[in-house]
This record gives structure tokens, C-alpha cells and sequence, in this order.
């Protein structure tokens, strides 16, 4: 597998200028790529939509999708999916013998 080392970048300007503001103002300086790392995580959350989630959940699940993959894109939402799977397929297999709606 090649390695791919593009770098993420765009024009921010006055981004730049803001970071290096608040970079001065604190006495150990702020982590610039640490910020840009977890902000595009955020951003790429939240424009998922929910059946995109579940999309990728599938490939996940299909080792389609790392581990740090899923992880970056969905989050928490693993494991709130896995637990949502696990309840339907519970409530799926329940014996309705019986059971009738009027």
C-alpha cells in the first residue's frame, strides 16, 4: 500500500493571524495542528448525515473502514450504532406467538 503524505491546505489568512494572537497570549503557545486535527474531525462529523453514518458503520464493519477511519468520522456513534443494532436485532427475535393488534 503507497503512503499517501498530501498535506491538508487551504488560505486562511486571517485564521493564521488569529492563531499566531493567541499563540502569543499564552505562555506555552497553542498546538496550531492539534487544533486544525480535532476541528476537521468535528467538521466531518457533522456533515454526515445519519444514513451516511450507517453507510459507513456497514463498510467499518466490513473492514472496508480502518478502525482510526471509523473512529475519525463517526465518533462516538460506533458504539451508539452497535448498540442500536444489538437492541433491534433483540427486539426482532422476541416470540410475538400470540401477540395481535386490534
Amino acid at each position: 500500500m503507497a503512503v499517501n503524505n498530501d498535506k491538508i491546505q487551504f488560505r486562511g489568512k486571517a485564521e493564521k493571524e488569529a492563531s499566531q494572537v493567541v499563540d502569543q497570549m499564552r505562555l506555552g503557545g497553542i498546538n496550531i495542528s492539534e487544533l486544525a486535527r480535532r476541528g476537521l474531525q468535528e467538521k466531518l462529523r457533522e456533515t454526515l448525515s445519519d444514513e451516511e453514518k450507517i453507510a459507513l458503520h456497514q463498510r467499518y464493519k466490513q473492514r472496508e473502514l480502518s478502525e482510526d477511519v471509523a473512529e475519525i468520522l463517526l465518533g462516538d456513534a460506533v458504539e451508539e450504532i452497535e448498540r442500536e443494532r444489538k437492541s433491534f436485532e433483540e427486539a426482532a427475535e422476541l416470540d410475538t406467538t400470540g401477540v395481535f393488534q386490534e
